[in-house]
C-alpha cells in the first residue's frame, strides 16, 4: 500500500498541534538536482508529493557504488520513497569514485562524512524530518562511507544498510563514547548475494568484507545486527531490500514516532518561551514534556532545555546573593522571588525558597 506510514501518521496527527517546520521552500514530488550550500557538493533529492509538515518524515541517504553518481542512484529510490514514506537524498561520493580527488584538504572518507552530515542538515532545514528514523545506505563502494559516517554519528543515523558493501577495519570507530552510543541505537542490515564479488564473499579461505563487517560489529557489541546472504543474487544494488527493512521498522514504531512528533512540538514551544523569557511557561512546558517522554517511552529531547533553564535559574540565584551581600535587599528579593515563582520543579528552586525565607526573617537579637 502506497505511503502506509505517511498516511497513518497524517491521520493520527493532532490538528491543534503547531508544525515544527513551515512548508518547505523546495518542491516535493519531483527529483531535484541540487548543490549543497555548505560544501558546494552535488546531490539529488526526492521528497514524495504527499509530504506534509504536519508530521515528521524519515530520511534515507544512499551512497552509489564505484563510478556512480547521485543522479544515477536517485532513480532507484523514488518509487521506494513513495511506497514507504520517506525522503531520500543521493550525493556524489568521493570514496566510491575512481581517481576522484577530494575537493578539500580532507581525506576522501572524511570529506564524504562532512558532506553527508551537511546534506542531512540542509534537508532538515527545508523539511520536517524524523530524527528518530534516519538510514544511511550504500551499494558496493558506497558501503565505505555508510560504515564510516554512520558508525561515527549515532546521534544522526539510526539505521545502516549495506548492499554488497565494501568494509575495512579502519571504518570502525575507536572512541568508546561513540561505540557505547551506537551499540543500542543503530540497527545494521548487511546483505549480499551468494554470487557476489569475491571481495564481498571472500576467497582462498579468507572471509569476505561482508563477514568482516559483521564480525567487527558483533565484537564491538552492536546489538541490532541482521546479516543475510541472498540466494541467486550477484553483485547487485537491490535497494528494495534496504527500503523494505527500513519501512518495516517505520510501521512497527508508528506510535513511537507520533509520540516523538508531539515531543518535538512541545520542545518548540518551550524554546519559544525561553527566547521570549517567559520562564514560568517554559518550565511548565518542560515538566509536561518530561512526563510525556516517560509515559510514551520516546528517546528524550528535553535534556538540553532542562540544562538551559536550570542555568538561568541558578544565575538568578547567584545575582540575588550578590545583591543581598551588597545591601540591595529590594533587588535581591525581586530576583529570588522570580526563581521561586517561575522555576518550580528545578533544582535552584529549593535553594531560592530557603533564601527567601531566610531573608524575610528578622535577624536574631
Amino acid at each position: 500500500m502506497r505511503l502506509v506510514l505517511a498516511a497513518a501518521l497524517a491521520a493520527a496527527a493532532l490538528s491543534s498541534s503547531p508544525a515544527v517546520a513551515a512548508e518547505p521552500p523546495l518542491k516535493a514530488g519531483s527529483v531535484l538536482h541540487l548543490t549543497s550550500k555548505k560544501h558546494a557538493h552535488p546531490y539529488s533529492l526526492f521528497v514524495p508529493s504527499e509530504y506534509s509538515a504536519k508530521v515528521s518524515w524519515p530520511v534515507v541517504i544512499s551512497s552509489h557504488g564505484r563510478d556512480g553518481s547521485g543522479k544515477g542512484e536517485i532513480g532507484q529510490w523514488t518509487g521506494l520513497a513513495g511506497k514507504h514514506g520517506f525522503i531520500v537524498a543521493c550525493p556524489d561520493m568521493c570514496t566510491a569514485t575512481v581517481n576522484r580527488p577530494p575537493t578539500s584538504s580532507l581525506a576522501p572518507e572524511a570529506e564524504d562524512e562532512q558532506v553527508l552530515l551537511s546534506i542531512f542538515e540542509e534537508i532538515a532545514s527545508n523539511f520536517r524530518v524524523n530524527r528518530r528514523a534516519v538510514m544511511i545506505t550504500g551499494f558496493s563502494g558506497g558501503g565505505n562511507p555508510s560504515y564510516w559516517t554512520g558508525l561515527r554519528h549515532p546521534d544522526v543515523f539510526t539505521h545502516i544498510a549495506t548492499r554488497g558493501g565494501n568494509f575495512a577495519p579502519q571504518q570502525m570507530p575507536t572512541d568508546e563514547k561513540l561505540l557505547a552510543a551506537g551499540r543500542k541505537r543503530i540497527q545494521v542490515y548487511i546483505y549480499f548475494g551468494d554470487n557476489d564479488h569475491p571481495l564481498i564473499l571472500g576467497e582462498d579461505g579468507k572471509p569476505g568484507q561482508a563477514q568482516m563487517a559483521y564480525d567487527a560489529l558483533k565484537k564491538a557489541g552492536y546489538e541490532n545486527l541482521k546479516f543475510e546472504k541472498i540466494a541467486g543474487m550477484g553483485h547487485a544494488s537491490r535497494p528494495d531490500l534496504a527500503a523494505g527493512w527500513f519501512g518495516a521498522h517505520l510501521v512497527a514504531n508508528r506510535k513511537m514516532f507520533l509520540a516523538g512528533d508531539k515531543a518535538d512540538e512541545m520542545l518548540a514551544e518551550i524554546r519559544e518561551g525561553i527566547a521570549k523569557e517567559r520562564w514560568k511557561d517554559a518550565v511548565r512546558g518542560l515538566l509536561e514534556l518530561e512526563k510525556h517522554e516517560q509515559k510514551a517511552g520516546v528517546p528524550p529531547v528535553s535534556g538540553e532545555v532542562r540544562e538551559k533553564l536550570t542555568k538561568v535559574a541558578a544565575d538568578l540565584v547567584e545575582q540575588a546573593k550578590k545583591a543581598h551581600e551588597a545591601g540591595e535587599n529590594g533587588e535581591a528579593n525581586k530576583l529570588i522571588g522570580r526563581v521561586v515563582r517561575d522555576f518550580k520543579g528545578l533544582a535552584p528552586h529549593e535553594e531560592a525558597r530557603g533564601l527567601e525565607k531566610e531573608w524575610k526573617e528578622p535577624p536574631p537579637k
